[in-house]
């Protein structure tokens, strides 16, 4: 990978949020291609007011938490309608290679108008290696579309932020047998471009058993963190 990054270990991903950013509580928190939201939905309960970024998914009205609050807009990365210096922290979590090559530089554009000053860019982003990995790249082999992404990140965030910091932790990823596997992997097909039959071959079956001989009830997955700012 070029250089020697600090790895954090075992983490969650919030568990790795916590440990690089600190508190949320009182923070504007923008969390694009969120999802189904439930990291976001888990800041604003600790006090956070979160937006969620998502063209996927059907926008919320604001939700009030103790002390925060979180809304789903369902918009381009490219194109957020919110104002200048809205943010003390963005977040791509497993989302930055979801974006359009031809999209991604005007995304990172958008998060340096849309931060503050000292405001915070965080980017969680699975690395090709590992249990998880292994086993899905043999239907959905994102590899290429990830690489795509850091250089875009290299390219587009770099210059504009005089201070980054990379980290490692590894996403513990619990399995119950290949059906349960599969049904995870099924119910987030349209998140993604593989059929629930691709899943299903007879290479994925091979390869879930082959992990699951060498670490049984786990597939962990490598995950490098790009902190920028702050």
């Amino acid at each position: 990978m070029g250089q020697e990054l600090k790895d954090l270990g075992l983490r969650s991903h919030r568990q790795a949020l916590d440990a690089v950013v600190g508190p949320v509580r009182g923070l504007d928190i923008l969390d694009i291609g969120c999802g189904e939201a439930a990291l976001s939905r888990a800041l604003a309960v600790e006090g956070a007011e979160v937006i969620g970024i998502d063209p996927m998914m059907p926008p919320e009205p604001r939700q009030a938490t103790q002390g925060g609050g979180f809304t789903l807009l369902a918009q381009s990365a490219g194109a957020v309608a919110l104002p200048d210096a809205s943010a003390d922290l963005v977040l791509f979590i497993f989302s930055l290679h979801h974006i359009p090559e031809d999209v991604l530089p005007q995304a990172l554009a958008e998060v340096a108008r849309l931060l503050r000053p000292g405001g915070r860019l965080y980017v969680a982003e699975p690395l090709p290696d590992g249990p998880s990995h292994y086993v899905t790249a043999a239907f959905h082999d994102e590899t290429a579309v990830r690489a795509m992404a850091q250089r875009m990140l290299d390219a587009h965030a770099t210059p504009r932020f005089a201070r980054r910091e990379r980290l490692l932790y590894t996403d513990r990823r619990l399995t119950d047998g290949f059906e349960g596997y599969a049904a995870r992997m099924i119910a987030a097909r349209r998140f993604n471009g593989y059929s629930a039959e691709a899943v299903r071959t007879a290479e994925v079956q091979r390869r879930f058993a082959e992990m699951q001989a060498r670490t049984p009830g786990y597939l962990d997955q490598p995950v490098r963190v790009d902190l920028f700012g702050g």
